[in-house]
C-alpha cells in the first residue's frame, strides 16, 4: 500500500504566516537557518521560497487595491 502525503489548500497569508513564525506551513516543522530560511528543516524538507514570492505578490496587489478605494 502507498503512503500519500495529506495535501492540503493553504491560504497565502496561512503560508506567510508560518513563514514569518518560522514553522512550515505543511508539516509543522522548523523553518531553515540563516541563508535557507524558506527551506523546511522538519519532515516534509520542502523549500517555500516560490510559494512565499507568490503568495507575497498576491498580497501586495490586493492591499494595493484596498488603497485604491479608500
Amino acid at each position: 500500500m502507498l503512503s500519500m502525503r495529506r495535501s492540503t489548500v493553504k491560504s497565502s497569508t496561512d503560508v506567510i504566516s508560518g513563514i514569518l513564525n518560522c514553522v512550515c506551513p505543511e508539516c509543522g516543522g522548523r523553518m531553515g537557518e540563516r541563508g535557507q530560511e524558506y527551506r523546511c528543516q522538519g519532515e516534509c524538507l520542502m523549500d517555500w521560497r516560490e510559494i512565499w514570492e507568490q503568495a507575497s505578490a498576491e498580497l501586495g496587489t490586493r492591499s494595493k487595491r484596498s488603497a485604491r478605494r479608500i
